[in-house]
């Protein structure tokens, strides 16, 4: 009797633990059944699916991005125009993204075909800031060309958030222009820097947390160049501007040769795939032919023989058109640009105006009168002397300038500069107050007496570059690395 009991207690164990099991495979298949690699139909395309990364950058990015195009129209003209780039810039991503989520990781040439919605927004952007440098806004242009380059993330590894916020930062110089000018008149800007800078903030956030080492590909998934086409963003985005070249590909024909042409770029592969049997075809050339034995045949510039004569070789790309230099007024607005060894002066009438120099190169301007600001951008050993500036003096983006302050000047700003030389005056020595970030070789002098008349009364002294951080008290305290011995 007690063994029969035992057996119908052992047959209701087993039971209990048949029932517990299948119920752990049906909920490891329910939960699975998600994460399954993306397969091809029978026509070759692919079925794609969002993963948690895909969904999340639409929920955390998405908002932000509508929410910044909202502020640009109410700004309106060139600013909504250029937020647009950016709708379709995050569109062309999110896209990708998707893709990313469900597909393998592609081939380097198939890389650049996929990115080309991506890269012919950010070019745009860029191409709408660049013809409109006279605008009022071109300071908000310029900080959404320099921030959406922060989109390019993934194509970086292993890095993708430090370069995300090295673009942020690119951009706040331009958003901090925007406050100056902007806070007090118009509070639009003021909610459009927010807007710009938290699609930044939120981005580097997202891909801390799904793409730390960089964009990650579901190595189960399916092909990526037919799950782009199935969402039709394969080739090109839409938008004005052409989409990035393609990289050439070995298997690739080239357009018909012209009637001085070779053969196609196919055949060249061919050749050079077959290793050592290339140089066959060859000829030895005499001793009688080689130019650096015979100085005759240098002078006559041609070497006689009897093989046939080489295609003419394509011709070099023409140089790109200098252009025009001008100086004017615009409004309230001097500008200076595209000037080459030149030595121009400005009389400032009102204290108002400001200067703006761009794209010069061994240029020298002198600024007479008390004016508002001096702005110096992608210049080349140049240099500028002012008397006295209500606002500052700002350095970006050049090469080997100097700038001489003969009067007063409150603020000075170098950024992205190598090699500036700062000359100061007496009144401005003690109230000039000097920025620099990403700058090296900034020097400054000043004059400063000494107890010996013989000395010279004017000192040259280097700005810091290299600079020391430590943690205390849970927080960075950052000093100028001092040399000794």
């Amino acid at each position: 009797m007690t063994n029969t009991n035992d057996l119908q207690s052992l047959l209701k164990r087993i039971e209990k633990a048949t029932a517990r099991l299948e119920d752990l495979a049906a909920k490891r298949s329910e939960t699975t059944k998600p994460d399954e690699p993306s397969k091809a139909s029978t026509d070759g395309s692919v079925d794609v699916e969002d993963s948690k990364a895909a969904l999340e950058y639409e929920r955390a990015i998405k908002p932000l991005v509508e929410h910044f195009v909202s502020c640009s129209a109410k700004i309106g003209g060139l600013v909504s125009d250029q937020a647009q780039f950016v709708q379709q810039l995050y569109t062309a991503q999110h896209d990708f993204v998707r893709l990313a989520g469900t597909c393998k990781q592609p081939s380097p040439s198939q890389l650049p075909t996929l990115l080309g919605a991506q890269q012919s927004a950010i070019q745009s952007a860029c191409a709408l800031k660049d013809a409109n440098r006279p605008s009022e806004y071109f300071d908000n242009l310029s900080a959404v060309a320099e921030g959406v380059a922060a989109f390019g993330w993934v194509a970086v590894a292993p890095t993708p958030v430090p370069f995300v916020n090295d673009m942020k930062e690119s951009a706040e110089f331009y958003t901090n222009r925007v406050l100056r000018k902007w806070r007090e008149s118009d509070p639009n800007q003021v909610e459009w820097v927010k807007a710009l800078l938290s699609i930044f903030r939120e981005l580097a956030v997202y891909v801390k947390q799904f793409h730390t080492t960089g964009l990650v590909w579901n190595p189960k998934g399916g092909d990526a160049e037919a799950a782009a086409k199935a969402l039709g963003n394969a080739d090109s985005a839409p938008v004005s501007t052409p989409p990035a070249p393609q990289l050439p590909s070995a298997t690739q024909d080239e357009p018909k040769a012209s009637s001085a042409g070779g053969s196609t770029r196919g055949a060249l592969f061919a050749d050079l795939n077959r290793g050592g049997g290339v140089t066959t075809g060859l000829r030895k050339v005499d001793t009688t032919q080689m130019t650096h034995k015979n100085p005759s045949l240098r002078a006559a510039g041609t070497v006689s023989g009897d093989s046939t004569t080489a295609p003419a070789a394509p011709a070099a790309p023409a140089a790109p058109k200098a252009k025009a230099p001008r100086m004017e007024l615009q409004k309230d607005k001097w500008v200076v640009e595209n000037y080459d060894s030149e030595n121009l002066s400005i009389e400032a009438t009102a204290t108002w105006q400001t200067v703006y120099m761009y794209n010069c190169t061994n240029t020298t301007l002198i600024i007479s009168g008390k004016l508002n600001s001096v702005a110096i951008d992608n210049c080349q050993k140049c240099g500028i002397v002012f008397d006295s500036l209500v606002s500052q003096c700002e350095i970006v983006n050049s090469k080997r300038v100097q700038v001489q302050a003969r009067e007063t000047v409150p603020s000075i700003l170098v950024d992205r500069t190598d090699g500036a030389h700062l000359f100061l005056s007496e009144a401005a020595r003690d109230a000039t107050q000097i920025t620099t970030a990403k700058a090296s070789e900034v020097n400054v002098s000043f004059p400063f007496e000494t107890a010996n008349p013989e000395d010279d009364n004017t000192v040259e002294q280097p700005v810091p570059e290299q600079l020391q951080t430590v943690v205390k008290n849970g927080k960075l305290v950052t000093t100028v690395l001092e040399h000794t011995g």
